[in-house]
């Protein structure tokens, strides 16, 4: 269980928030078939089965395009370079 414990300046409560978004993400149960967003092997709603994806270079969690509303010519840039997932920045 997360401590609820915060100060009140921004900065503060960003990096608390973060911390227990770590917290969740490390406790989740991921693998390399599931998106770590949705969580889902595939994309959610209408979007077809067959979709673009995306590892993150630091936790090696992948992640649909979709999902990080990532359009095709963003994907292809970052797949060039590092990238990182928004729990790792």
């Amino acid at each position: 269980m997360p401590q609820m414990q915060f100060e009140t300046s921004k900065k503060a409560m960003g990096e608390s928030r973060r911390n227990m978004g770590l917290q969740v993400l490390e406790a989740s149960v991921f693998d390399e078939e599931t998106c770590s967003m949705c969580g889902a092997d595939r994309p959610p709603g209408e979007a077809p089965a067959n979709t673009d994806w995306i590892q993150c270079d630091k936790c090696d969690r992948w992640f649909h395009a979709l999902c990080l509303t990532m359009d095709p010519r963003t994907l292809k840039e970052l797949k060039q370079k590092q990238w990182l997932c928004v729990l790792c920045k």
